[in-house]
């Protein structure tokens, strides 16, 4: 089955002002749905992980910003986060908390790039 292609915009709102960014209810009503998504991604602090971000530059450790969680994404070379990318996966959403630890209310779980970086 071909995923659904999905905007920043269709899984948050108030992506203009960080004062007013939440979910939109769309990102529950997509949940368990395999979507496909333009973003950049960014490292978080702990160097282990990645986010997909709607805006190049961002840190979703450092602010409130519009970032998908990427559970066991690795890329296989260093991304340049300037340059968009494009991801599949399972669309999943809802408070939840890795067995590392780790806590988020948006993930792409089995990321897999479609587009932007080396495979």
């Amino acid at each position: 089955m071909k995923p659904r292609r999905v905007r920043f915009a269709e899984l948050f709102r108030g992506l203009d002002d960080a004062a007013e960014l939440g979910f939109d209810p769309r990102a529950a009503a997509l949940s368990g749905e395999d979507v496909e998504i333009r973003g950049y991604l960014t490292p978080l602090h702990d160097g282990g992980r990645y986010a997909l971000v709607n805006a190049t530059g961002e840190c979703p450790d450092c602010g409130a910003v519009a970032a998908i969680h990427l559970p066991d994404f690795r890329p296989a070379a260093a991304p340049d986060g300037a340059a968009a990318v494009r991801l599949r996966g399972r669309l999943e959403y809802g408070f939840a908390i890795a067995a590392d630890g780790y806590a988020s209310f948006l993930r792409l779980a089995d990321a897999r790039p479609v587009a932007g970086l080396t495979r």
